[in-house]
């Protein structure tokens, strides 16, 4: 799976990676439906910590279509509300 993040770039993330990556987003979910903001902050920095460690970058010289695309990571607790609204619950 090719994610972006903007204002970062493109990380290609497989395997065991994507179903770890897709029980952080849950909770993230979950802390901006229950309104808890302490909660979404770390499960954002989660959800980006693991991209980055546990994915390869792709090179800016290749083009390659995202299949998922993540907020910038100093996206506020209120603009990701608006934001994750249609987002979806299964990334695989």
């Amino acid at each position: 799976m090719i994610i972006r993040i903007l204002t970062e770039g493109q990380y290609r993330l497989e395997g065991q990676a994507l179903t770890d990556l897709d029980r952080l987003d849950d909770s993230l979910l979950d802390a901006l439906a229950a309104g808890n903001r302490q909660e979404y902050e770390d499960n954002f920095r989660e959800v980006l910590a693991l991209i980055r460690g546990r994915g390869n970058r792709v090179p800016d010289t290749e083009l390659v279509e995202s299949d998922l695309i993540l907020p910038a990571p100093d996206t506020t607790f209120e603009e990701a509300k608006g934001l994750f609204v249609d987002y979806p619950r299964q990334l695989s």
